[in-house]
């Protein structure tokens, strides 16, 4: 009897089992990638529609889609996918502003148990409007035209890599072969096209790595753009580049952020009280650290020429204290004035630390 008993449970389970794995949605899609190929330019976004089947033996139900930028619209079925029922995701992307390749990615998110979480992708190449280069790429440089001529880039921490672009647009009746000279170690160029032929857009790939600037804080870079071969002509394709350089702390262990070093000034606001035009004052406040390793003084950055500070030295071990030399003078400044120092230390809860000096200039 008991072996019976035994030998049904071991049946039951078999079959529970076999239910459970045949009662559960599977989502196939025909592709996961588009190439929707070359589209113009227009008010009106692009549009591509991905199809699927639910492969398994209940209900398929989407939850959300999520883009990889505001410039991708998604939108799915909604209502419950029966099995061997279709689907389809339709996404919009929004070409106006954006000529050249790009690459778009939109995540499913679903109630298959196998793959809760898929990645469709679109690519292609916008083609601008040829009325009217001149929105879409409003500076001129010889006759290639560029969205921008100033790349900004805020937070560049130490040791990631950024990538930035600048589109670009032959309005030319010729080829134009591009270049570039005078370009910072730390930058890297490349460009989608390096010929690029009459009325073809293309892109400038920038790549900046903030560890091979050896900076801190706001960075101001320039190159230039060679287009075929003039190097005299130019000096009046000039790029800017501005980066606000800090340190990395996300690689930092638990135990080593606990061991950090602490920075601590006796005061980060020093009033000098009433002063004349052209007058120079000199005071003293003190940089301590308080934590467990030596603290380091990356840079120092004034917000005005006349306001200096002089460190005592540039590394504070644990427990120790430095003076801080601080020289304020006037120069042509006049009334209540309010200036601006910014510390760059290896305190990973203040890596930034700011002092501020005021005075009343008579």
């Amino acid at each position: 009897m008991k072996r019976l008993i035994f030998l049904f449970g071991l049946l039951s389970f078999f079959l529970n089992a076999h239910v459970s794995e045949a009662a559960s949605p599977r989502i196939q899609f025909s592709e996961k990638l588009i190439d929707m190929g070359r589209i113009p330019e227009s008010e009106t976004p692009a549009t591509c529609t991905f199809t699927f089947t639910n492969e398994g033996d209940a209900p398929l139900i989407l939850h959300r889609a999520a883009a990889s930028c505001g410039c991708t619209t998604p939108d799915f079925t909604k209502a419950p996918i029966p099995s061997k029922g279709m689907g389809t995701v339709e996404v919009a992307y929004s070409t106006i502003g954006r000529p050249g390749p790009f690459i778009k990615t939109i995540t499913l998110y679903s109630n298959d148990p196998q793959a809760p979480a898929t990645i469709l992708t679109i690519k292609g190449q916008v083609i601008t409007s040829v009325q009217n280069p001149e929105r879409a790429y409003p500076r001129n440089m010889q006759g290639l035209r560029l969205n921008k001529n100033h790349v900004s880039i805020l937070d560049a921490k130490t040791g990631s890599i950024r990538n930035e672009k600048v589109g670009i647009y032959n309005a030319t009746e010729k080829p134009i072969n591009i270049d570039f000279r005078n370009v910072p170690a730390h930058i890297k160029l490349q460009t989608s096209n390096s010929v690029l032929n009459p009325q073809e857009s293309g892109e400038i790939l920038l790549t900046y790595l903030p560890s091979e600037a050896k900076d801190y804080g706001k960075r101001e870079d320039a190159f230039y753009l060679v287009l075929n071969g003039d190097v005299q002509a130019s000096a009046g394709n000039r790029i800017d580049v501005s980066a606000y350089i800090t340190e990395d702390f996300n690689h930092l262990s638990a135990k080593e952020r606990a061991n950090a070093p602490v920075a601590a000034f006796s005061d980060n606001r020093i009033v000098l009280g009433s002063m004349q035009k052209n007058e120079t004052k000199t005071t003293t406040i003190f940089l301590s650290n308080n934590g467990k390793a030596p603290l380091h003084i990356r840079k120092i950055v004034s917000d005005f020429q006349g306001l200096t500070i002089k460190p005592e030295k540039y590394t504070v071990l644990p427990a120790k204290t430095i003076k801080l030399e601080i020289t304020f003078h006037s120069g042509s400044l006049q009334g209540n004035i309010v200036q601006r120092a910014t510390f760059f230390v290896n305190d990973p809860k203040n890596s930034s630390a700011r002092i501020f000096v005021t005075a009343q200039v008579n």
